[in-house]
């Protein structure tokens, strides 16, 4: 917005209602806007009023801060400082000279003037920190950026005074709407349209309008003037928390904090910052005359009892929705702030945030509850983030766990530590919120990925272990007869082939039965096949329970039995043969009408048998022998 844009703006200059420059201090500000002025010209116009010089001096040697080489005369002030700011730092001092009181009997002219004095000062210290720009206009720009409020008290006093009246906890973006709906324009506009009739930089005008309030900027995030504003922005609520009561100072810190950490400034930088700040400020009010105030020791104010966090005004992630991919993640981080920053952003995301404060705790968090991403500080203590890192990379369980690095500076050196020690990414503080939400997407595709082939590997490992488990239930079906569970003519044969070369390789004896069951044929042609099956299960159990426990009873085929007898030689097979027609015909089968028994003819292996096929041929001629003697009985092979 241009003065001759702003009609407000206008009509007050007509009217003569602005805060302006006046005298010597006006005619130095005309005089440096000229492109053919000298140094020394300037440096006679300030000379001409001594206190406005001197201000002037003791002013300069506090903001460039150089014990060494203090400035001794107007002539290096001017040299030293340039003429665009010593204009802008003339304007200044002569406002808060001029202006110290007003009409406005609502608006605290004492406590403007300190508030705008500390945001310069802050800004100062927080741009030369940061090194984005010249801290002696930094200051300046801090120090008027709120002159639109004054223009509005000076211009309005009594429809200003009764809207400062009825503020109290009002929102600024409310207040800037009454003021917009009362007074034809709001403080942001008419700070900026003022600097700008001031010949100010058009940046500088673009901060004064968005700096209070700079989550309505249009800047780009990232950018240096959105840098910028945001230094602004912590500097004037670093003067909100020093020039607070005890009851609001601990919300108002809790603020700072956080605002604080989105520019990287964290715990005792912060508190350094802080304390320099007071410092200069008590300078700078005593250069000017001012009213000296008592604020506490920056260090102490942060110290105070925790206030519940204050609200973190994040943007809603985009692929939030019933298909997006939750992470578990772990944020280790010792600043308070940085830690309440980056879990309202994650939990904008739509993620699950674990916290830590420091590495040795993070790795029983990791140990407990297994998150996908670790996000951590470098600087942390007990434990710092490489460290941490390395030791992730060190178990085989927590080898897949992405992890981030924040680090405050982005060398060549120190990023390569960092992935030698395993990370997976970095983030540069200050953390921008556009660049954080991209690398999050980028490790939310690894993460997924990493998730989907451990699924699938352990669906393959499911599937090999059922498959491995079918064959071994399919080779058991395989080899046992289905309506008796014993061992089957395929199962028979192969157990009686091993044993067959044990016994020709350790020269050992084997034998074998053959069995059948007496008359079944009748059994199944009087009572039906259910009953000659019934039939079929009780000798089968019968043949199992009595045998010995080496030995291997089988069915061989309708009403067949073989019986094979490692390490038997034929006398005591014949003994177990005997035994086993014994239990069969103890059989109750008498409600039936049939008595049950056995057939068994026995054979044992000798030298003149060439393969297992003769020794069961042997045995069936025997059972065959046993049939056409007269059945339930057993006949021994000679």
């Amino acid at each position: 917005m241009t003065a001759v844009e702003n009609s407000t703006l206008m009509r007050l200059k007509v009217a003569d209602r602005l805060p302006t420059p006046k005298g010597v201090a006006l005619e130095v500000i005309n005089l440096t806007q000229r492109e053919d002025v000298s140094n020394h010209e300037i440096a006679r116009m300030v000379s001409a009023d001594p206190a406005l010089s001197a201000r002037v001096l003791k002013a300069a040697n506090v903001l460039l801060s150089n014990p060494s080489r203090p400035i001794a005369t107007v002539t290096d002030a001017v040299t030293v400082l340039g003429a665009r700011a010593l204009r802008q730092l003339v304007l200044g001092i002569a406002l808060i000279v001029d202006y110290r009181n007003g009409p406005c009997k609502q608006f605290d002219y004492q406590n403007f003037w300190a508030h705008s004095l500390l945001t310069g000062i802050a800004a100062k210290h927080l741009v030369a920190r940061a090194r984005l720009g010249v801290p002696e206009e930094i200051f300046v720009l801090g120090l008027l950026g709120s002159i639109g409020r004054l223009a509005l008290a000076t211009a309005f006093p009594d429809e200003y005074g009764k809207l400062m009246a009825r503020v109290g906890e009002m929102p600024l973006d409310e207040l800037h709407r009454q003021e917009q709906d009362q007074l034809g324009c709001d403080e942001a506009e008419l700070s900026s349209a003022i600097l700008a009739d001031m010949s100010f930089p058009k940046v500088f005008q673009t901060l004064a309008h968005d700096y209070l309030l700079p989550e309505n900027s249009s800047l780009v995030e990232g950018s240096r003037e959105w840098r910028l504003m945001h230094l602004l922005h912590v500097a004037s609520q670093l003067a909100d928390a020093c020039l607070s009561g005890p009851d609001a100072r601990g919300r108002l810190v809790a603020k700072l904090r956080l605002s604080a950490a989105r520019v990287a400034v964290e715990g005792d930088q912060l508190v350094e910052i802080g304390d320099a700040c007071i410092q200069d400020w008590l300078d700078w009010l005593e250069l000017l005359g001012m009213k000296m105030m008592h604020i506490p020791p920056f260090g102490e104010m942060l110290s105070q009892p925790d206030v519940p966090d204050v609200a973190v005004d994040v943007p809603q992630w985009i692929d939030v929705g019933r298909d997006h991919y939750k992470m578990r993640v772990l944020v280790v981080e010792d600043d308070r702030a940085m830690l309440v920053l980056l879990e309202a952003m994650l939990k904008a995301a739509g993620h699950e945030v674990l916290t830590a404060r420091n590495g040795a705790e993070a790795l029983q968090v990791v140990e407990a509850q297994r998150p996908q991403l670790v996000i951590t500080g470098w600087n942390l203590p007990v434990m710092d983030g490489v460290t941490l890192c390395r030791k992730l990379r060190e178990s085989p369980e927590r080898r897949d766990v992405y992890v981030f690095i924040l680090t405050g500076k982005e060398t060549a050196d120190s990023l390569v530590e960092a992935f030698e020690a395993g990370a997976d990414d970095y983030l540069v503080k200050p953390v921008s919120q556009r660049v954080f939400f991209a690398r999050l997407r980028a490790a939310q595709r690894v993460v997924q990925l990493q998730e989907e082939l451990a699924y699938d590997r352990e669906q393959l490992l499911r599937f090999s272990r059922d498959l491995a488990a079918s064959n071994e239930r399919l080779q058991r079906l395989a080899l046992t007869d289905v309506l008796t569970e014993l061992p089957n003519r395929r199962s028979a044969v192969e157990r009686l082939e091993q044993e067959w070369a044990r016994a020709q390789r350790g020269e050992r004896m084997l034998s074998c039965m053959m069995v059948d069951i007496d008359h079944f044929k009748a059994i199944n042609d009087k009572l039906g096949h259910q009953a000659g099956d019934e039939v079929l299960k009780s000798v089968a159990q019968a043949l199992r329970h009595s045998a010995r426990t080496q030995d291997l009873v089988c069915r061989y085929g309708g009403e067949e039995f073989v019986v094979i007898c490692p390490d038997t030689d034929l006398k005591a097979a014949a003994q177990c043969a005997e035994r086993l027609r014994q239990k069969v015909s103890e059989l109750d089968h008498r409600g039936r009408g049939f008595a049950l028994t056995i057939s068994v003819g026995v054979a044992e292996r000798s030298s003149d048998m060439g393969s297992v096929d003769a020794l069961l041929a042997r045995a069936d001629a025997c059972l065959y022998a046993a049939k056409e003697a007269g059945r339930n009985r057993v006949v021994v092979a000679k």
